[in-house]
Protein backbone atom coordinates (compact mmCIF):
# COMPACT_ATOMS: atom_id res chain seq x y z
CA UNK A 1 0.00 0.00 0.00
CA UNK A 2 1.12 3.33 -1.01
CA UNK A 3 0.28 6.23 1.04
CA UNK A 4 -0.87 9.43 -1.28
CA UNK A 5 0.43 12.80 -0.20
CA UNK A 6 1.44 16.09 -2.39
CA UNK A 7 4.73 17.13 -3.43
CA UNK A 8 7.37 18.08 -0.66
CA UNK A 9 7.03 21.45 -0.31
CA UNK A 10 11.03 22.01 0.63
CA UNK A 11 14.10 20.55 0.76
CA UNK A 12 17.72 20.63 2.70
CA UNK A 13 20.53 18.58 3.29
CA UNK A 14 22.66 17.66 6.43
CA UNK A 15 25.65 14.91 7.15
CA UNK A 16 23.37 13.99 9.67
CA UNK A 17 19.20 13.32 10.63
CA UNK A 18 18.60 12.90 14.00
CA UNK A 19 15.21 12.38 14.49
CA UNK A 20 13.42 13.30 17.70
CA UNK A 21 14.31 16.29 20.08
CA UNK A 22 14.02 14.74 23.50
CA UNK A 23 16.76 14.93 25.99
CA UNK A 24 18.47 12.30 23.86
CA UNK A 25 17.91 13.43 20.23
CA UNK A 26 18.84 17.10 21.39
CA UNK A 27 22.05 15.38 23.13
CA UNK A 28 23.35 13.68 20.03
CA UNK A 29 22.66 16.73 17.64
CA UNK A 30 24.57 18.55 20.19
CA UNK A 31 27.69 16.49 19.85
CA UNK A 32 27.31 16.16 15.93
CA UNK A 33 27.96 19.61 15.77
CA UNK A 34 30.79 19.87 17.90
CA UNK A 35 32.18 17.34 15.41
CA UNK A 36 31.53 19.80 12.80
CA UNK A 37 28.44 18.25 10.89
CA UNK A 38 25.71 19.49 9.91
CA UNK A 39 22.54 18.20 11.54
CA UNK A 40 18.71 18.26 10.42
CA UNK A 41 16.61 17.48 13.84
CA UNK A 42 13.18 16.15 13.06
CA UNK A 43 10.37 16.45 15.76
CA UNK A 44 6.68 15.65 16.12
CA UNK A 45 5.49 19.25 15.76
CA UNK A 46 7.74 21.58 17.94
CA UNK A 47 10.68 21.11 19.96
CA UNK A 48 8.65 20.92 23.27
CA UNK A 49 6.22 18.37 22.09
CA UNK A 50 8.36 15.02 22.57
CA UNK A 51 8.66 12.43 25.42
CA UNK A 52 10.97 13.73 27.92
CA UNK A 53 8.59 16.15 29.60
CA UNK A 54 6.42 13.33 30.73
CA UNK A 55 9.83 11.56 32.46
CA UNK A 56 8.72 13.72 35.70
CA UNK A 57 9.16 16.84 34.19
CA UNK A 58 12.30 16.14 31.79
CA UNK A 59 15.79 15.17 33.15
CA UNK A 60 16.74 13.35 36.59
CA UNK A 61 19.35 12.40 37.62
CA UNK A 62 21.47 12.47 41.27
CA UNK A 63 22.79 15.68 41.11
CA UNK A 64 22.17 17.25 44.63
CA UNK A 65 23.00 17.20 48.04
CA UNK A 66 21.44 14.20 49.52
CA UNK A 67 20.68 12.45 45.86
CA UNK A 68 22.02 9.06 45.27
CA UNK A 69 22.34 6.74 42.36
CA UNK A 70 20.50 3.99 44.60
CA UNK A 71 17.63 6.58 45.98
CA UNK A 72 16.98 7.49 42.35
CA UNK A 73 17.02 3.67 41.12
CA UNK A 74 14.60 3.31 43.54
CA UNK A 75 12.19 6.28 42.58
CA UNK A 76 12.68 5.41 38.82
CA UNK A 77 11.71 1.70 39.41
CA UNK A 78 8.51 2.60 41.73
CA UNK A 79 7.52 5.00 38.71
CA UNK A 80 8.00 2.60 36.38
CA UNK A 81 5.34 0.52 38.11
CA UNK A 82 7.28 -2.57 36.62
CA UNK A 83 7.80 -1.93 34.09
CA UNK A 84 11.35 -1.18 33.82
CA UNK A 85 14.48 -2.84 32.66
CA UNK A 86 16.64 -3.37 35.51
CA UNK A 87 19.99 -3.15 33.74
CA UNK A 88 18.83 -0.27 32.05
CA UNK A 89 17.66 1.65 35.49
CA UNK A 90 21.46 0.74 36.44
CA UNK A 91 23.09 2.45 33.37
CA UNK A 92 20.81 5.41 33.99
CA UNK A 93 21.35 6.08 37.39
CA UNK A 94 25.45 5.04 37.06
CA UNK A 95 25.90 7.32 34.14
CA UNK A 96 23.10 9.93 34.13
CA UNK A 97 25.15 12.53 36.72
CA UNK A 98 27.97 12.81 34.04
CA UNK A 99 25.76 13.05 31.21
CA UNK A 100 23.55 16.13 32.57
CA UNK A 101 26.98 17.59 33.44
CA UNK A 102 28.15 17.05 30.22
CA UNK A 103 24.95 18.23 28.33
CA UNK A 104 24.56 21.92 30.57
CA UNK A 105 28.18 22.72 30.36
CA UNK A 106 27.72 22.37 26.08
CA UNK A 107 24.24 24.34 26.28
CA UNK A 108 25.60 26.75 28.71
CA UNK A 109 28.78 27.54 26.03
CA UNK A 110 26.30 27.68 23.06
CA UNK A 111 24.42 30.42 24.73
CA UNK A 112 28.13 32.13 26.44
CA UNK A 113 27.26 31.42 30.07
CA UNK A 114 29.75 29.99 31.89
CA UNK A 115 29.12 27.07 33.12
CA UNK A 116 28.19 26.27 36.79
CA UNK A 117 29.73 22.94 38.85
CA UNK A 118 27.38 20.34 39.85
CA UNK A 119 28.02 18.34 43.06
Amino acid sequence: MRLLTGKPGWSTSADVVVIGSGVAGLTTALNLRSHDLSVLLVTKATIDEGSTKWAQGGIAAALGPGDTPDQHKKDTLIAGAGLCDTKAVDVLVSEGPEAVRKLLHKVLCLINLQPVRLH
